[in-house]
């Protein structure tokens, strides 16, 4: 049989009364929650790679960022990042987007499919005088989501019962941010204070062949977070096209609590930022940028089956100018990425690269934009077989009233 692993959860006590016979003092449903509390661990426990732990670092990027790998992450002003790149700007702007996920795993023989669907950012923009630009923005931090279905057999009376675990997992943790720029000669510097708050809801479900004997077993969990940090960000733009960008996040503490009980405390991932943007030339924007997060903040609020490691992500970006649509260029985007994911389990990590390509197209003007973004990522654990693979389709749209 397979076991399934909630990583990063404590397990609640199984709610319902089953039905079933008694075998050997215990009952039939009490046998099959331990055959699934107890059985054989292994990396393919809840069959996906990037939600393990607390879930999938989604970012708080636009389409226009992951059109380009994330390489314009520092400088684009409707991506909760920087935020620097809110400082000076001319008009409001509204944003928002929805980026669907397709995802297979494999192990050996075995593949399984899965998707998911985020509203990774929504955005409110708009200048404040003198300079100063305001941002109040809602992105996903980190993302929890999956559902999985695995067939085995358990052994009673000595004999093998065919059995079907559905395993159904919803949650992710948001930032809510408020950040203020401001914007002077070549010099941009803002601050920001960001809200963490979500929850994780995890239900196991097994049931038998015969369901007429045996009565299903259902498990579940629910934990929910609550932290804060500070992050502030700096831009410093050189003579011939060149601009140097860094921001800092220092988390504060970051509580789980079940049922409204603290149950364990760690903090916000602290990160740091570099990027180099150079458009020297007409028409196009070449980026690059290095980040290290501080995952490990987060180890105190997992258990021992959880694996936390600090990431240091890079990425290379480029957008040009294409051809013209009601007297606007359409911009062309391109970018690749290597990251490392935060979480793993106690022997494995995961790595991921991403290829990506987008599209800006200019539907009203200067007034509306629509974002296209594709990025293809490939996950995979420092040891084994298994492999992720995913397609990410990004749709955004924004609006300058």
């Amino acid at each position: 049989m397979t076991r399934r692993l909630i990583l990063g959860h404590p397990l609640a006590m199984p709610v319902g009364t089953p039905r079933g016979r008694r075998v050997a003092g215990w009952s039939v449903p009490a046998l099959a929650l331990a055959a699934v509390s107890l059985g054989t661990p292994a990396a393919n426990a809840q069959g996906t790679l990037s939600t393990l732990g607390f879930g999938y670092p989604v970012g708080a990027a636009s389409i226009r960022v992951n059109g380009t790998a994330g390489a314009f992450g520092e400088f684009d002003p409707l991506s909760a990042i920087n935020p620097a790149a809110i400082g000076g700007i001319q008009r409001a702007v509204i944003g928002a987007q929805a980026e669907p996920e397709r995802r297979t795993v494999t192990i050996g023989a075995a593949r399984e499919r899965s998707n998911v669907q985020r509203v990774p950012l929504i955005a409110v923009l708009f200048p404040a005088g003198k300079g100063f630009g305001v941002a109040l923005s809602g992105s996903a931090f980190l993302d929890r989501s999956h559902v999985t279905t695995t067939t085995g057999s358990v052994s009673i009376d000595g004999r093998p019962v065919p059995t079907t675990d559905f395993e159904n997992a919803k949650g992710a943790i948001s930032d809510m941010r408020a950040a203020v720029g401001w914007e002077r000669a070549r010099v941009k510097v803002g601050l920001a204070g960001h809200l963490l708050t979500g929850s994780h809801l995890v239900a196991r479900t097994r049931t038998f062949s015969d369901s007429l004997q045996y009565g299903g077993v259902v498990d579940s969990s629910r934990a929910a977070y609550t932290g804060t940090a500070l992050s502030m960000g700096a831009e410093v733009r050189l003579p011939a096209g060149v601009a140097l960008l860094g921001s800092w996040r220092a988390g504060g503490t970051l509580d789980a609590r079940i049922r409204d009980t603290v149950r364990t405390a760690g903090s916000v991932p602290r990160r740091l930022g570099l990027g180099v943007r150079f458009d020297g030339i007409p028409g196009a924007v070449f980026a690059a940028g290095i980040e290290e997060v501080r995952w490990t903040d987060m180890a105190p609020l997992g258990s021992a089956a959880v694996r936390t490691q600090d990431a240091t992500n890079w990425k290379l970006g480029v957008e040009v100018a294409g051809p013209r649509l009601r007297e606007s260029p359409v911009l062309v985007r391109a970018g690749v990425a290597r990251t490392a994911l935060p979480f793993g389990t106690a022997a494995l990590a995961v790595r991921e690269s991403r290829a990506s390509m987008g599209v800006g197209v200019p539907i009203a003007r200067e007034s509306a934009m629509l974002d296209l973004s594709i990025q293809r990522a490939v996950r995979s654990p420092s040891a084994g077989t298994a492999r992720e693979r995913a397609w990410l389709l990004g749709i955004g749209l924004q609006v300058r009233p």
